[in-house]
């Protein structure tokens, strides 16, 4: 167990834990006289002065102003949030209904696309129309740079002042 250090002051003399000074006195030797303590002027109490606590007309006029301007940015900074938030529930809507009409274009597209018999239009094209295929000198190709489209800026001009139905007729 450790020991406690303890600190005593006896006379102007410390104890510390167990290494105590001796007093020695010799006896006659220097009397103390009695000394008379020096007096030192009373000090005089310093007066702090008093705390200006009123505040001016113009602090009054500058902290009322950036409190107003500061509750005007507040709430200028929730409406724009509100705005903001209604506009993406606008979006997320118009979305929604973007995707909606896409899906019932693919649904119509491909009944349409079951829905045709091409067999049935050929049929009734060459029996009831008198519709014929070309023949190979009726079949006029050209090269085209673009695979999937051509326009078409202009009319194309007639062979020879012949109709082309006189063509395929012959």
């Amino acid at each position: 167990m450790e020991a406690k250090r303890q600190r005593y002051q006896y006379n102007n003399y410390s104890i510390d834990g167990s290494n105590a000074r001796k007093l020695q006195v010799i006896p006659g030797y220097g009397e103390p006289e009695e000394i008379e303590p020096i007096r030192q002027p009373a000090r005089e109490k310093r007066r702090k002065p008093k705390a200006d606590i009123g505040i001016d007309l113009f602090s009054v006029l500058f902290l009322t102003i950036a409190i107003a301007v500061t509750l005007y940015t507040c709430i200028n900074y929730l409406q724009v949030q509100s705005d903001l938030t209604e506009q993406n529930k606008e979006i997320a809507q118009l979305e929604h209904n973007l995707v909606k009409l896409q899906n019932q274009n693919k649904d119509a597209l491909s009944q349409l696309n079951t829905s045709l018999d091409l067999n049935y239009i050929y049929k009734i094209a060459t029996k009831e129309l008198g519709m014929v295929y070309p023949k190979d000198n009726q079949i006029i190709t050209y090269k085209s740079n673009l695979s999937d489209y051509v326009r078409q800026y202009e009319d194309i001009p007639e062979e020879n002042g012949s109709d082309l139905l006189d063509k395929i007729l012959n």
